[in-house]
């Protein structure tokens, strides 16, 4: 079979993940995974079961299996392609399981601002609304009643007159509005992303560090000289993302030449002092493998637990100030509106 007769399959996320499990509980079972690729490949079993059979033929073709599976993802193909090869070389599911997680943390990221983005914008729409389409009708109909003095009411009159009279000049300034607004909202979540990402890639490159270095379901390694330290940290840092990575580039470098040192490693400015602590210690050998995987797995927890609040306090304090905000200006401008026209005419009967 060639290149050509095989399918370019880009599987969603859901579906990717599902395939994961079968994956890992093949590894888990002792299974090979051609033959356990064969028997997804059924019809009913949809987009899994064509994957199932691209990745077998891509396999038999002599391509990598870490390669084949990190094609069926257009997100993820660094974290599957590290799961897989490091699965190979340490024997542990681990890595499968944590690249499946990995998928759904940030399946529900992406989840959550999209819910919190909807009742912001909803009650933008109605203020715009209001303002463009409600107003208008208000104020004119007031200043034909002649409760607005003459002095200062032509300006404002003539505005919501042209807007009580034009629906699309409304139409328009309203969306104009929505607009503006959805703009702040997606850079207030934006920011929620990229503020959280420092710790979220240290948590990241915490978690695949030491799930290679004392992989959970196997006998922890007693000798960090044992392993191709640059090998690991490289691909704990590529599944945190390619500007990690390549902040990491040069520690990697010097690591692979024979560095040990802590000063002499030059880790990147913005790493935390225990995670800079940890790499050192596995380095230069100072302390046990697995004593070091247990501190770099508390670590990893403790900067999603940061990330996370960071992300929360965007999604659920911003939409609360922004409808807040415009409750507030929804009533000022129709208290204005009401009470306005009583003070003019009452300063009109005082002497």
């Amino acid at each position: 079979m060639t290149t050509a007769d095989t399918p370019k399959i880009n599987l969603d996320d859901d579906s990717l993940v599902m395939l994961l499990n079968e994956v890992s509980a093949m590894a888990a079972s002792g299974r090979p995974l051609i033959s356990g690729l064969a028997d997804l490949d059924d019809a009913s079993m949809g987009k899994i079961g064509r994957a199932a059979r691209a990745v077998r033929s891509k396999i038999d073709r002599g391509e990598p299996a870490s390669e084949s599976i990190a094609s069926l993802s257009r997100g993820y193909q660094t974290p599957l392609r590290v799961a897989m090869e490091v699965m190979a070389r340490t024997g542990s599911t681990v890595p499968i399981d944590e690249a499946g997680r990995l998928i759904r943390q940030a399946d529900e990221s992406r989840r959550r601002i999209r819910f919190a983005s909807i009742n912001p914008v909803l009650n933008v729409i109605v203020s715009a609304a209001v303002l463009f389409f409600v107003m208008p009708w208000i104020l004119v109909s007031l200043s034909e009643s002649q409760l607005i003095r003459p002095a200062f009411a032509p300006s404002i009159t003539e505005i919501c007159q042209t807007f009580a009279q034009d629906f699309m000049l409304a139409a328009i300034a309203t969306l104009i509005v929505v607009g503006l607004f959805s703009l702040v909202l997606y850079w207030g979540f934006s920011r929620s992303i990229s503020g959280g990402s420092v710790y979220r890639d240290h948590a990241t490159f915490c978690r695949w560090l030491a799930i290679q270095v004392s992989p959970p379901d196997r006998p922890a390694a007693t000798n960090a000289g044992d392993l191709e330290l640059g090998r690991l940290i490289q691909s704990a840092a590529e599944v945190a993302g390619p500007t990690f990575a390549a902040s990491w580039a040069g520690v990697i470098e010097k690591i692979r030449g024979g560095t040990t040192s802590e000063p002499s490693l030059a880790m990147p400015a913005d790493t935390p002092d225990p995670v800079s602590c940890c790499v050192a210690d596995l380095v230069s050998g100072n302390r046990q493998a697995e004593s070091i995987a247990l501190d770099l797995g508390r670590l990893s927890d403790l900067y999603t637990q940061k990330s996370q609040r960071n992300q929360l306090w965007w999604t659920e304090m911003l939409p609360r100030l922004v409808t807040w905000m415009l409750m507030i200006a929804m009533m000022v401008i129709l208290l204005q509106a009401i009470v306005k026209p009583l003070l003019d005419v009452v300063g009109e009967v005082l002497p």
